[in-house]
């Protein structure tokens, strides 16, 4: 395990990282939809990028964000493409748990920002489950600056809550 002291590191997913990615995308449901091998490395494959957050030598968060035009079949991507055209969508965040509280959330997001900035993106968009809740990701995103755009049913016991954050 890293100490406390270590910084937050952020690169670009490698093939290496896929069993990693698998087990931990499984560990976060129902924050995330589950995936097996084959449809988690489709996901990955069809985003814009993937970034790995460590801590030392651990692996400690991923973010996947898809650009417009995507050919990805995410009812929330494709709500969101509808309404947006110069966005980054958030496809999911995840911090493994013993990395919360260690600043792996924002420095994935620092990386999403600095890269939607040089694509002269106009916002980054994600949603979040308000049903089932996920309180934490909804106060990390409060606390990052993100706005509250619409809640949105996609079906029983499964709603979300779709945030922007502004590009200056």
């Amino acid at each position: 395990m890293a100490s406390n002291s270590e910084p937050v590191s952020i690169r670009l997913l490698e093939r290496d990282d896929m069993a990693w990615l698998l087990r931990v995308n499984n560990a976060a449901v129902p924050a995330v939809n589950p995936h097996d091998a084959s449809s988690l490395r489709a996901l990955v494959e069809g985003a814009e990028r993937c970034w790995v957050a460590t801590v030392g030598k651990m692996r400690a968060g991923v973010l996947v964000v898809y650009g417009p035009g995507a050919s990805y079949e995410s009812a929330n991507y494709r709500w969101l493409s509808e309404r947006y055209e110069r966005f980054r969508y958030v496809d999911r965040v995840i911090v493994v748990p013993e990395a919360k509280g260690r600043g792996v959330g924002r420095g994935l997001y620092e990386a999403l920002e600095a890269h939607a900035a040089s694509a002269e993106a106009q916002r980054v968009l994600c949603e979040v489950n308000i049903d089932p809740p996920n309180p934490a990701s909804l106060a990390f995103h409060a606390a990052m600056g993100w706005a509250p755009l619409a809640d949105r049913q996609l079906g029983p016991g499964k709603s979300v809550r779709y945030f922007e954050k502004r590009m200056s």
